[in-house]
């Protein structure tokens, strides 16, 4: 297993293609993909992947902050997942999102990989010497916080919100 930004290259383009695919036709029906699931459907194609990863780095949009994209490569060359690590934190990224978000693909789920990319995140932060991260779950998405809590995360509040469907628990991980 390597996490690795992607590459402008045929075997990471193709090693999407299967992930986003995954996405596409496995995970239709589950509430806490919504988010990635329209991101991979406006990026049809690697270019828009390749471009979007390079925007996220100087964001345009006045509440983004600059943000680092890495994937989890399995052995074979697959994408298992991916977790995005926000340079930056404003009010609103506090509310919705942190400093860490991750996902793994709905074929891939179950085998630890959410940890995995949970633990670079944090490792990458604490390189960085942040006394601590911010990240959110649903409060019905049991794996997710499981995932949290096991890596020391502490429930700070729930945040109830019209444009969700149930409280998103915002947690801290002490680093």
């Amino acid at each position: 297993m390597e996490i690795r930004t992607l590459r402008d290259n045929a075997a990471d383009a193709a090693a999407f293609a299967t992930y986003r695919s995954d996405w596409l036709n496995h995970d239709v029906a589950n509430p806490y993909s919504r988010d990635i699931r329209a991101r991979m459907v406006k990026e049809a194609d690697y270019a828009q992947t390749m471009a979007r990863t390079l925007q996220n780095l100087q964001p345009e949009a006045e509440w983004r902050v600059p943000q680092l994209d890495y994937y989890l490569f399995a052995d074979s060359g697959a994408i298992v997942g991916e977790t995005g690590c926000r340079l930056a934190m404003t009010p609103q990224l506090a509310e919705t999102g942190g400093h860490i978000g991750y996902a793994v693909a709905p074929s891939q789920r179950g085998h630890g990989a959410a940890g995995q990319l949970l633990d670079f995140a944090l490792a990458f932060f604490l390189r960085r010497h942040e006394p601590y991260v911010i990240i959110t779950a649903f409060k019905g998405n049991a794996a997710s916080r499981h995932v949290i809590e096991s890596r020391g995360g502490v429930l700070q509040k729930m945040v109830t919100d019209d444009a969700y469907a149930e409280p998103l628990c915002i947690y801290r991980i002490y680093l």
